[in-house]
Parts: structure tokens; C-alpha cells; sequence
């Protein structure tokens, strides 16, 4: 029986590690552009790499997913959090529940500035644009709207600054 057992075991790494080489060959396909120092923990899942922009000194954590189809611009310093979701693009609801047909909406870019955290499980939507730095974006945040002042937590669904910190990180009042 515990040969059996071994024999699973080695058909599930061997099919996890052809995955693997599988998303790494996927994520290696041409960027728009890369910066210098991007630290990989797993490997991403992006959708038009070409379209992908990604500056200096950045990490990606595990379970990230980018749809860049609209284009999508990473600033230097960034940090893409465990599970974080990166979306250029989406349905016109309007026109699903009129047809029962699934369309595109007019696809809006998204840029992310300089010294930004997007946490676990973040969503940031199609046209948003984050231009202030070190902006954290809380676990779980789904970002709407673009957020233009620099050192802030922005937190909730649909997100909004719930704090903001002065050049000392010193948390400030609302």
C-alpha cells in the first residue's frame, strides 16, 4: 500500500512541477518593461505580458493575478501582497443582463506609483490610478477610484483613506 502511496505522491510533484515550469515559461514572455531587483515568491499569473510594466526594486508574493489588457504600469518600490488582483479590464453588466451575453467594457489602464503596498487579497479596478506615494492599500481592499494623496492607508469596500501619516510615519488625525 505504501508503494501506491509513493506513486501518487510522485505523480502529483511531477504534474505540480510541470505546472510550475509551465507558469515560469508564461511569466518569463516579454514584459513591456522591467526594472532592475523583482523579487518572484511563486510565480505570478499575468495576462498580456506586453502590456505589463513593472519598475525597480519590486516583490510579487504568491497567488498574484494581473489582467493587463488595458495596460498596467508598477511603479519602483511596489509590493503585490499574497493573493492581490490587478484587473485593466471587465464586463458590461448592462449589457449581460439585457443579453445574457458577456462583453468587455471600454478597458481603462491602471498605474500604481512609487513606494506602494497593495496588501493580501486586494483588487484594484480597471482605471484606476494610484499617483501618491507610499500609499498602503489594506488586505482585502477593493480599490474603485483613484487615490492622489501620498502616505495614507487606504482600507474597505469600495476603499477609502482611513488614515494618513506625515514624512516620520507618525500616524496623523482624519
Amino acid at each position: 500500500m505504501s508503494f501506491i502511496k509513493n506513486q501518487i505522491k510522485r505523480i502529483r510533484l511531477a504534474k505540480k512541477k510541470k505546472e510550475e515550469a509551465r507558469k515560469l515559461k508564461l511569466f518569463m514572455a516579454p514584459l513591456a518593461s522591467c526594472g532592475n531587483n523583482l523579487h518572484i515568491f511563486d510565480i505570478p499569473e499575468i495576462s498580456y505580458h506586453n502590456k505589463l510594466k513593472i519598475g525597480n526594486d519590486c516583490r510579487i508574493n504568491s497567488n498574484v493575478y494581473i489582467n493587463a489588457r488595458s495596460g498596467v504600469e508598477i511603479g519602483d518600490d511596489v509590493t503585490l501582497s499574497n493573493g492581490a488582483k490587478i484587473l485593466s479590464t471587465g464586463y458590461d453588466l448592462d449589457h449581460w443582463m439585457a443579453t445574457g451575453q458577456k462583453v468587455h467594457i471600454e478597458d481603462a489602464p491602471i498605474k500604481i506609483g512609487n513606494h506602494c503596498w497593495i496588501g493580501a487579497n486586494a483588487i484594484i479596478l480597471p482605471g484606476v490610478n494610484i499617483t501618491g506615494e507610499y500609499v498602503v492599500i489594506g488586505a482585502g481592499a477593493v480599490v474603485t477610484k483613484d487615490i492622489t494623496e501620498s502616505r495614507v492607508l487606504v482600507a474597505g469596500n469600495p476603499a477609502k483613506i482611513v488614515k494618513h501619516y506625515d514624512e516620520n510615519n507618525q500616524e496623523q488625525s482624519l
